[in-house]
């Protein structure tokens, strides 16, 4: 069976989507919480968690099948975003909740002693978090790559073709960046919903481990620091040019002046 996990948001307006479907769409069971909304098909055992902070993971839904729930969720989306960013997992009914080598496939594979709803969810919560880290990542990944011919130009030309308008407008997009990611790395402490379900809190944190999610937040911050010593850098370089370029000025004026004087010296 498939556990798939999205990032399509930046967040989800769970009270009208919860609306939404008890009003509008009756083949579902939708339940509110905190933060996260829980949907059962009555005529399938599917089960899919919205999340608050734009993310969607599904239990038993198929590939094909996910695709309804998503067009859905985006109508009630905070600035949803154009590059869909997923995961997907297999999972199987066992005697023990642990991650182990899939029966029939080379791959690892979440196992669950029990098709309990909040078992789900307190996995969801890792998944969630993992997906919107991946979708960082992939920002992080396309910041570097926009910008290496700027960094390839300075240290091999010792110039570059871009003002300092646009310099700030880049570093301010980092900045932009590392401040959503610095959101993300306060969401990942334990969810709250641990404190009143501590017996599965071990689950998550085993998920935890298993995605290296802390790794990776640390991982993106020291990359993001990097980027913003390299363009603190163009900046400084675009400062020291545009004061070079007042002196040039200054000296021509002068020189001007100089003419002048002569010139008015000699007739």
């Amino acid at each position: 069976m498939e556990c798939l996990s999205y990032c399509i948001a930046n967040s989800i307006d769970l009270t009208r989507l919860d609306n939404h479907y008890k009003t509008k769409l009756g083949d579902y069971a939708s339940t509110r919480s905190r933060d996260t909304l829980k949907l059962n098909h009555h005529n399938s055992n599917t089960t899919v968690f919205v999340f608050k902070n734009g993310t969607v993971v599904s239990w038993g839904v198929k590939r094909h099948q996910i695709h309804a729930y998503l067009d859905t969720i985006r109508l009630f989306a905070d600035k949803p975003i154009n590059l869909m960013v997923h995961d997907e997992f297999s999972y199987q009914i066992s005697d023990r909740t642990a991650i182990e080598p899939h029966d029939y496939f080379d791959v690892d594979c979440i196992s669950i002693d029990t098709e309990s709803d909040d078992l789900k969810l307190s996995l969801s919560y890792g998944f969630s978090q993992s997906v919107k880290l991946q979708y960082f990542e992939t920002i992080l990944e396309a910041l570097i790559e926009k910008y290496t011919p700027l960094i390839h130009s300075l240290s091999t030309q010792g110039a570059m073709r871009i003002s300092r308008k646009q310099i700030r407008q880049v570093i301010g997009e980092i900045l932009g960046a590392k401040s959503e990611m610095n959101l993300i790395s306060n969401f990942l402490y334990h969810p709250k919903f641990f404190w009143q379900h501590p017996t599965l809190e071990e689950y998550y944190t085993m998920l935890e481990r298993y995605l290296h999610m802390q790794r990776r937040v640390n991982a993106i911050n020291h990359r993001l620091d990097t980027l913003n010593e390299i363009f603190d850098m163009f900046n400084g370089y675009l400062e020291n040019r545009h004061a070079h370029s007042l002196e040039v000025i200054i000296i021509i004026l002068i020189a001007i002046e100089i003419i002048f004087n002569v010139a008015n010296f000699h007739f």
